[in-house]
């Protein structure tokens, strides 16, 4: 979802912090002094709260902690207002209300324990873990919330007045619960219901909890034994792949428990970070309850719980509850047992207008069933589980997350799978606004669409850098960016397209040019060769005797995740995806194709858009418009870094790897494929110049203009430094 990604990392041998800050609009990174006086000034405020609730006689007065309390608070947003914070300042100030996302260091454990959460910042505020978790988050289900709650060792805790209200709350039929308690909450018993079907959707532990980063943390069980966060960890992820999101650990000392928690992949975990009054936990438990079930998001009811605390008799116990999110994770909101048959009686009173299309999909159900709320049909051809492991599978789904978060659930998204649909039917399906209001799908594949593949990719043309500028690219005088002037130009049959706006979305950086079974050492070496590539880098590679997806497979591009399985089999001698990152998602480094060609001159940098549909935008609010836009944007960037940070790590392997091996195409065939791509660019400009001729003039002097402003500006690098 759309957020400012603030990360500290320590520096070696000096009293400073590096400090990274990403958000939608810009990055910067910095120093920041080290807060040695505000960690003294944290150990003196622990020492004196555990003394005022040891509930031995004669404990600290409760005014004295307060004062400690306010000094800790205090000093903390001191620290924070340093000059040298400005750059987070200034992101925070150009993008108010955007959550704040917390990552530190391992080595920055003193500071994750500070009381973050009580800064002034007008905004929500969440944790990241210190390292990337391994494990993906869950599938959002729809189904009535399942809840696991697991009362631990009772001895010294009052934990009934939770356990009531939890039991009272699924009497009136909010969820279905299931209680662990006593003998019955052991460590066997827990690890086996956590793997149970049809899974749950929270976890909620009441009892002790203690840190431990060595094991993950440490829970003591109904039966008085002690568990570790690292022996639930393969239990977790069972649950995580049942539907797992949300653990709630109303414990002590809580961190570590977090840390494990999402490594196993789940989305939200809240906990405290400090040891904790019963009472105080109780009282949270029951508010923070009372939110989720309210319609509240997770962010909005964490606050609001631990606004609680704020109140006598919990001194000092402001400050104390923390929300941790996995990165990857989707707004929390609890299910909503009237809205969701809401839903169901709208799917099902709308099937006589059901329009399937051979897709399996019923994509009749738009209309805002709430007032206030907008739900719009999105069409992807990404829909399938099966590729939701790619950067590019994702990103239909961070947009719908993102922008219900954002919304605050007043603009919805609907997926619709289109995979069978060419991509001009689908776009005349957003163009009339009446099956789809817009869509997230591959244009390039669909040769009438050509004029258009400027805006996805062109072989040898423009980098990512130089992309991203084309696309935002306007002409003097224009009200709109130039590519949405390219869609009424469009020939052929009854395409016409009159009302389409478009929002980049998506940039896969530079390519690889694909896994193959034998060397390519002369141009006779593809003669013959069975490829899965599409687009225009296929026409090329036709002219030199490949067989590409058109011919192979009935007219239609090859899927993503039927490459492997094709090229393992023998189906293909050849084929291409992304790059190294998602290539080794899909398994083609396993599929008997062991030369890994560079680079992808076919699409040296792709972009897909988010098409819309300009009627259907003109009539969303201004909130919801900017929104989009803004959703857009953000996960725009979020592609670009995260296919980088993922090919850096899958090279890395690939290159330890003695099946693979990595190649760069010959010269002289580098040569003759530019030389055939410009023959083809020509070709199609000298047969469509009102279309694709009209693009590709621009095109040609934007990218002339572009290079010789990089070639004064841009910094380049001798050779790699040491």
């Amino acid at each position: 979802m759309a957020s400012i990604d603030l990360t500290l990392q320590p520096l070696q041998g000096r009293d400073e912090l590096a400090v990274l800050v990403v958000s939608p609009a810009s990055q910067a990174g910095f120093t920041a002094p080290w807060p040695a006086a505000l960690l003294e000034l944290h150990g003196a405020w622990r020492r004196r709260f555990l003394l005022h609730h040891s509930g031995q006689e004669g404990a600290l007065p409760a005014a004295v902690l307060e004062d400690y309390s306010e000094q800790l608070i205090r000093g903390l947003q001191q620290w924070f207002e340093h000059e040298r914070w400005r750059p987070l300042h200034r992101a925070l100030r150009l993008q108010p209300g955007l959550p704040l996302r917390l990552r530190l260091a391992p080595e920055l454990r003193a500071l994750e324990e500070l009381p973050w959460e009580t800064l002034p910042l007008d905004r929500p505020l969440w944790r990241l873990p210190p390292l990337d978790p391994p494990q993906p988050v869950a599938q959002v289900r729809s189904r009535r919330a399942r809840l696991l709650v697991v009362v631990g060792h009772e001895q010294e805790l009052d934990l009934e007045p939770e356990v009531e209200a939890l039991q009272d709350l699924a009497r009136r039929g909010r969820y279905s619960l299931r209680l662990l308690r006593g003998e019955a909450a052991g460590a066997r018993t827990l690890q086996a219901v956590l793997a149970e079907e049809p899974g749950w959707d929270a976890l909620i532990f009441l009892g002790h909890g203690d840190a431990s980063p060595d094991q993950g943390g440490r829970l003591q069980l109904g039966d008085g034994s002690w568990v570790s966060g690292a022996s639930l960890e393969l239990p977790l992820r069972r649950a995580v792949d049942r539907g797992l999101t949300l653990v709630l650990l109303h414990c002590c000392l809580g961190i570590d428990l977090a840390h494990r928690c999402l490594a196993a992949g789940v989305a939200w975990v809240q906990v405290f970070r400090e040891r904790v009054p019963d009472g105080a936990a109780a009282l949270v438990c029951r508010r923070l309850l009372h939110e989720l079930q309210a319609g509240r998001p997770l962010s909005l009811a964490q606050q609001r719980a631990a606004s609680a605390l704020e109140q006598p008799p919990w001194s000092g116990c402001r400050g104390l509850l923390s929300v941790y999110g996995h990165p990857d994770a989707p707004p929390f909101h609890w299910p909503r047992p009237r809205e969701a048959l809401g839903r169901r009686e709208l799917l099902l009173a709308g099937k006589t207008a059901v329009v399937a299309y051979g897709l399996g999909h019923g994509v009749g159900w738009h209309v805002a069933s709430n007032e206030g709320v907008t739900r719009w049909r999105l069409a992807t051809t990404y829909a399938r589980d099966s590729l939701k492991q790619l950067v590019v599978g994702e990103v239909w789904r961070r947009l719908a997350e993102e922008l219900a978060a954002l919304t605050d659930n007043t603009f919805l998204l609907n997926p619709v799978d289109v995979s069978r649909l060419d991509s001009s039917e689908i776009l005349k399906q957003v163009d009339g606004g009446k099956n789809f209001e817009c869509a997230y799908v591959d244009i390039y594949y669909d040769q009438r669409l050509r004029p258009l593949f400027f805006a996805k990719a062109i072989p040898f043309g423009l980098t990512p850098r130089e992309q991203s500028a084309w696309l935002e690219y306007r002409r003097k005088g224009d009200d709109r960016p130039f590519r949405e002037t390219v869609y009424a130009r469009l020939q052929g049959g009854d395409l016409r397209l009159q009302q389409l706006r478009s929002f980049p979305i998506s940039l896969t950086n530079g390519q690889m040019g694909g896994w193959f079974k034998k060397e390519l050492s002369t141009l006779d070496d593809l003669r013959g060769l069975l490829m899965r590539i599409p687009g225009i880098g296929a026409e090329v590679l036709n002219a030199f005797g490949v067989k590409t997806d058109y011919s192979l497979n009935d007219g239609k591009v090859i899927p993503a995740d039927e490459i492997q399985s094709r090229l393992s089999g023998g189906l293909l001698d050849a084929a291409e995806w992304i790059g190294p990152g998602d290539d080794v998602a899909l398994g083609l480094h396993k599929a008997k194709a062991p030369f890994y060609y560079a680079p992808g001159w076919w699409e040296p940098s792709t972009t897909n858009e988010l098409m819309v549909n300009r009627q259907r935008f003109e009539k969303l609010s201004p909130a919801h418009q900017k929104a989009l836009e803004t959703v857009c944007r953000s996960i725009y960037q979020w592609c670009q870094t995260e296919h980088d940070r993922r090919n850096m790590k899958a090279l890395q392997q690939l290159k330890q790897n003695p099946e693979v091996k990595l190649r760069r195409f010959p010269p002289a065939l580098m040569q003759a494929f530019e030389a055939e791509s410009q023959r083809l660019l020509q070709e199609y400009e000298r047969q469509d110049p009102l279309g694709f001729g009209y693009v590709y003039g621009e095109w040609r002097s934007f990218r002339k203009s572009i290079r010789d402003t990089i070639a004064v500006t841009q910094y380049q690098p001798d050779s790699p430094s040491g």
